[in-house]
């Protein structure tokens, strides 16, 4: 198991990601082959989810960027580099129901079934002003941004967006000064406006140096690829 917030580097094997993808490609041809019968119904759509993953990620891999994975059967997210976890983070719910996991990868994934989705925006609430040096080296080499470019906030509260009413919002224990109360507010108006046609959320607490990890590798653009709960 990847240490959380731990940052770590480890040759990856690409023939093993074939491997897994090529034996995955063989039990989707064996179950397409298989009546669809009730029994069988449920394995032949998990299998099928599977091998859609693998591809999905071995596409990912094949990019040599930095991409986010959110894990909701896991209930981790992740930060990936050529298929190797560099950062993670368990995904702690608050503020949500039982059932938010799910309307979120419903409508993450919409008519197209669609797995990877890139970060359209994001919004910084609060902050803390308190970013140490050696966090900022190892976020900078992971973003190829120079540190003395970045600000120096600790993020008390944050948004990632992806479009189509998806939204990730991260809370942590510190307390933050509001970066402008007057683009806050038309931020969480335009959203009041956007939920009567459709929104799905996600609120979790983290650690504050998770957050700042997390903030500053999140830039938009960035592609997040979807585990789904089931």
């Amino acid at each position: 198991m990847v240490p959380t917030a731990r940052w770590i580097t480890r040759p990856l094997c690409t023939v093993l990601v074939c491997a897994v993808v090529l034996t995955c490609q063989k039990k989707h041809s064996e179950q397409t082959s298989l009546p669809e019968s009730g029994n069988n119904k449920g394995e032949h759509q998990r299998t099928e989810l599977e091998y859609r993953l693998l591809q999905a990620e071995l596409a990912l891999v094949k990019s040599d960027s930095l991409y986010l994975v959110l894990n909701l059967k896991q209930n981790e997210l992740q930060l990936k580099l050529k298929g190797v976890v560099v950062w993670n983070s368990p995904i702690n719910l608050i503020e949500t129901d039982s059932q938010e996991p799910e309307k979120f990868a419903k409508r993450f994934q919409g008519g197209k079934e669609l797995l990877i989705r890139p970060i359209s925006y994001k919004y910084l609430f609060t902050a803390q002003n308190k970013t140490p040096d050696s966090i900022l080296v190892i976020i900078s080499d992971a973003v190829k941004a120079k540190p003395e470019l970045m600000q120096r906030d600790v993020p008390a509260r944050f948004q990632l967006l992806w479009g189509y009413g998806l939204i990730l919002e991260v809370r942590t224990d510190i307390k933050g000064i509001p970066k402008s109360k007057f683009k806050s507010t038309i931020v969480e108006v335009r959203e009041a406006l956007r939920r009567p046609f459709g929104e799905a959320r996600i609120v979790v607490k983290m650690d504050p140096d998770d957050a700042l990890t997390l903030y500053r590798a999140a830039q938009p653009g960035l592609p997040t690829l979807l585990y789904p709960p089931l």
